[in-house]
């Protein structure tokens, strides 16, 4: 991971920025409105390397089935309530990872599967990420950062999972 002039970025940044990736990736992964206990489409992003298309074009098919006509089809299908089906749904999903600054390692896959739905995935996250910031900060690591600093930082990531929240109802 670069940092400026070809340095490596502190420990603490970098688990910081994993994390937010993370937990970003799933609250996200968890609102595009998968199969009940399907895995949850994340990848790895390498620093350094160019962002994934916002759209990722499918290159499968004819050409009629890419052309503009099926475009609009598929939109009026999607307005009509006519859309994909939640197999095809999580499919298409499948194949459009979402990616995580440093990847997932085989720990955080295996506590992500035992958590039990998509609150409970999210949540861990969450835990996982507020208690890195509380355990720094006790450390030391983050100077003379002063207590109410850090409450305003947890305040603003409890505001985050209540729009979350939100956002799955």
């Amino acid at each position: 991971a670069g940092f400026g002039g070809g340095r490596t970025a502190p420990l603490f940044l970098q688990e910081l920025a994993h994390l937010a990736s993370l937990l970003t990736g799933v609250a996200l992964s968890t609102l595009r409105n998968d199969i009940e206990g399907a895995q949850s489409p994340l990848g790895f992003y390498t620093p350094g390397s160019p962002w994934p298309d916002v759209d990722p074009k499918d290159n499968r098919g004819t050409e009629f089935e890419r052309s503009s006509f099926r475009a609009i089809l598929s939109s009026t299908l999607y307005f009509l309530g006519m859309a994909r089906s939640p197999a095809d749904r999580t499919k298409y999903n499948s194949s459009r990872p979402l990616p995580v600054l440093g990847g997932v390692s085989q720990a955080e896959i295996r506590f992500l599967q035992m958590a039990r739905g998509p609150y409970a995935k999210t949540q861990l996250c969450w835990s996982w990420l507020s208690e890195f910031i509380i355990r720094e900060h006790l450390a030391g690591s983050l100077g003379q950062v002063g207590p109410p600093i850090i409450s305003r930082i947890i305040q603003f990531l409890g505001d985050g999972m209540i729009y979350y929240n939100h956002a799955r109802k």
